[in-house]
């Protein structure tokens, strides 16, 4: 899987499930526990480049998303949101959503933003955290 044109984005440590079009990447720096990027394969820069067969896949990869932040964390609700602004290629950024805060890995995970849309601040989150977050959601 080359996704080079990712850029910033392309964090093969963080690769949670591999789709056969789309691949979920957990983010550096999310906004709520669990936050990720789901990454068109191609290199595509609109959405009316996508094929019909690659869209046909995401409510797949949506599910499994949400199955698994719901089961893993208690997410209760998720938010897709494709900006596509600084990174100019299909992505979604995936960003699960709780009101209550949660406490996992000696830190508390607060949804400030809950019930509003996400205002997208970064979390500061250690390496060593970030690759707990993925084992336990990779780990079925």
């Amino acid at each position: 899987m080359n996704l080079e044109f990712a850029g910033r984005l392309n964090k093969p440590e963080l690769v949670l499930k591999n789709f056969k079009y789309w691949v979920i990447i957990l983010k550096e720096g999310g906004t709520t526990l669990g936050h990720s990027v789901v990454i068109l394969k191609t290199n595509k820069a609109t959405f009316s480049d996508v094929t019909e067969e690659e869209m046909a896949e995401f409510p797949i990869v949506c599910k499994w998303f949400e199955d698994r932040t719901k089961t893993v964390f208690g997410a209760e609700k998720w938010n897709y949101c494709a900006m596509m602004m600084k990174e100019e290629f299909v992505h979604f950024q995936a960003v699960p959503r709780y009101s209550k805060i949660i406490n996992l890995y000696n830190t508390e995970w607060k949804d400030v933003d809950w019930p509003k849309r996400p205002n997208f601040s970064k979390l500061e989150i250690s390496e060593d955290i970030l690759i707990k977050i993925k084992d336990d959601l990779i780990n079925e």
